[in-house]
Parts: structure tokens; sequence; C-alpha cells
């Protein structure tokens, strides 16, 4: 009768020791998919960080452009009034300011076509960096649930193991 008593003290034991570290593991594992989580969610919001610094950048380089494009027009501009000038042709008449009103308006339109593929790709950009932000808000609500589901699977070793010692008492007071 002892050694029955003894054996169902130490089976029982044993039994509610195994769930109860089985508990331990499931909330160090929730702590670690929290971790992850939160350290992917880091990345995602350096990548949107990144992302909206390229856009600025492509701004700002897009401005450039403009800025370069139109010297390069006026030059091209004084040359071709020079240029009229020394064939005798007045340059502010005529043919030779159609031409001139002309050029012009094409480098008006290479210059909104500048703005607006700089503007354009900043707008990509930007919207690269909202899906990342995103996708990190999407991790971190990912990690919260499966801390959750293993913190629930903790609870119930727990439960399973105070269980097991209840039932194990019971075992033994039917055997003493």
């Amino acid at each position: 009768k002892d050694m029955a008593v003894g054996a169902t003290i130490a089976g029982g034991l044993f039994s509610a020791y195994g769930q109860m570290q089985t508990a331990r593991g499931m909330k160090a594992a929730g702590r670690a998919a929290m971790q992850t989580a939160e350290y992917n969610k880091k990345i995602r919001d350096r990548n949107a960080r990144v992302s909206d610094q390229e856009a600025d950048l492509r701004e700002r380089v897009g401005g450039r452009e403009v800025v370069r494009f139109r010297k390069q027009f006026d030059k091209l501009q004084a040359r071709a009034g020079t240029a009229y000038r020394k064939s005798k042709v007045v340059a502010t008449t005529g043919t030779p300011l159609e031409v001139l009103k002309e050029s012009a308006d094409e480098a008006e339109e290479d210059i909104q076509t500048i703005r607006l593929t700089a503007a354009t790709d900043a707008g990509r950009m930007r919207q690269q960096g909202v899906n990342q932000r995103l996708a990190g808000q999407l991790t971190l609500l990912e990690g919260r649930q499966q801390q959750l589901a293993y913190n629930i699977k903790a609870r119930d070793a727990r439960i399973s193991a105070l269980t097991t010692l209840a039932k194990g008492g019971y075992q033994v007071s039917q055997i003493v």
C-alpha cells in the first residue's frame, strides 16, 4: 500500500512538473514571437524612413534637373538669337521670333515633364514607405496573436498540472 501511494504521488508530481515546464516553454515562445515581431517592425520602419528619404532626394534632384535644363536652354536660345543677328535677321520679329517662341514652349513642356516624373517617382517611393509601415503594423499584430496563442497554451498546461495534482491527491486518498 505504501509503495502504491508513493508511486501515485511520484507519478503525479513528475507529470505536473512536466506540464509546468511546458507552460514555461510556451511563455518563453510567446515572448520570443513578440520580440521577433517587434524587431521585424523596426526593420520595416527603417525601410519606410529610407523610402521617405529617397523620395525627398528624388524631388531635390528633379528640381536640380529643371535648373540645369533651363541653363542649357537659355544658352541655346542666346546662341540662336546671336546666330540670327549675325546673319542680319531681326530675332525679335517674324519667323525668328516664332522659332524662339516655339523652342521656349517646347522647353517649358520638357520642364513640366521633368517635374512630373520627379513627383511621380517621389510619390511611388513614399507609397513604398507607407506599405512598409503597414507591413510593420501587421507583423506586430501577428506577433501579438502568436504570443496570445502561446500564453493560452501555457495556461492550459498549468491547468493540466493542477488537474494532475488534484487527481493524484484524490487517488492517494482512495488508496489510504
